[in-house]
């Protein structure tokens, strides 16, 4: 039994417990005290959670090192506050209520990336609720796609997870998980062949996942390779898409104009390189207009 399935895996922050006391806790609240609950609730997670902490304010210092630290400790805090109310977005939105509003900008680009014959990577960072964004694409922009996703750690929380995804797929996109990179890699190079689209996050590279380094600005960030090695290798465009919470259960939808890999000069490794620079530039621009809205809980960028 691995560690995150024990007992006290169970009840860690990786663990299907802490989960179901959200669930039970969203269910039970009335809607006049969800705010109060949803601060508490995070406050805690932010005291007890040390290793996370830390994580986001290195990631802040990193992007943001001009920036006193008490504005940095705030903007973490947020992090975890507007963490909370995303996963409490979701939960309603997953319990079939009709209670988010969505606004879209950019659709121009979106518009542009579809009226061409080209498969589109849909690049996209931790931000709002994937899963309601991915739903909200889906019904209102009408195109289906892939979403993928790392499987949860706990088995007993990828099962609670499967369960509220497959509410809100309802045929519109599918779910991917990210358990073998390689068996992954060959199921999206044939649905970009296939002129279909693939919504991946791009922002951060988690443990066991092929990794780019690229310097920006005296940092060293570590993203996933896959993404822009897809890209080279398919020709498909990089659409990016950024989901902000607004407000009460209002979220924003923001594209951006497209990026493409350049294969013009040094071939594959040497375009996906270049795409990377041009979508890391992009996503610092965006991640410091709102610090708060980015929820990545691990080191985002090398050590020093």
């Amino acid at each position: 039994m691995t560690s995150s399935a024990s007992p006290a895996g169970r009840w860690s922050l990786y663990g299907d417990v802490p989960w179901l006391l959200l669930l039970g806790g969203v269910r039970a609240c009335p809607s006049f005290l969800e705010a109060p609950f949803i601060a508490g609730w995070s406050f805690l997670i932010f005291l007890a959670a040390g290793k996370q902490r830390r994580s986001v304010l290195g990631n802040l210092k990193s992007l943001l090192p001009d920036h006193p630290l008490r504005h940095r400790l705030w903007w973490a805090w947020r992090a975890f506050y507007q963490f909370a109310r995303a996963a409490v977005d979701g939960i309603r939105f997953q319990q079939g209520a009709d209670v988010l509003s969505w606004e879209i900008v950019g659709l121009d680009h979106f518009q542009k990336a579809s009226s061409q014959d080209r498969p589109v990577i849909l690049c996209t960072a931790h931000m709002g609720s994937y899963d309601a964004a991915a739903a909200c694409f889906a019904g209102k922009m009408g195109r289906h796609f892939f979403a993928v996703r790392l499987p949860e750690r706990n088995p007993r929380l990828q099962q609670l997870r499967e369960e509220g995804i497959r509410r809100l797929e309802g045929g519109a996109y599918t779910v991917l998980y990210n358990s073998n990179e390689s068996v992954l890699a060959v199921e999206l190079l044939r649905a970009l062949h296939r002129r279909e689209w693939v919504a991946l996050q791009a922002d951060r590279a988690p443990v066991g996942l092929a990794v780019l380094k690229i310097p920006d600005q005296g940092k060293t960030w570590l993203l996933p390779k896959g993404p822009f090695v897809l890209s080279a290798a398919t020709g498909a465009l990089c659409l990016p898409a950024f989901v902000q919470r607004q407000g009460h259960r209002h979220y924003r939808i923001t594209f951006h104009a497209p990026l493409q890999a350049d294969r013009t000069d040094g071939g594959r490794e040497a375009a996906a390189i270049r795409l990377a620079h041009d979508w890391t530039a992009l996503l610092s621009k965006v991640i410091c207009q709102r610090p708060d809205q980015w929820l990545v809980f691990e080191p985002a960028f090398a050590v020093p």
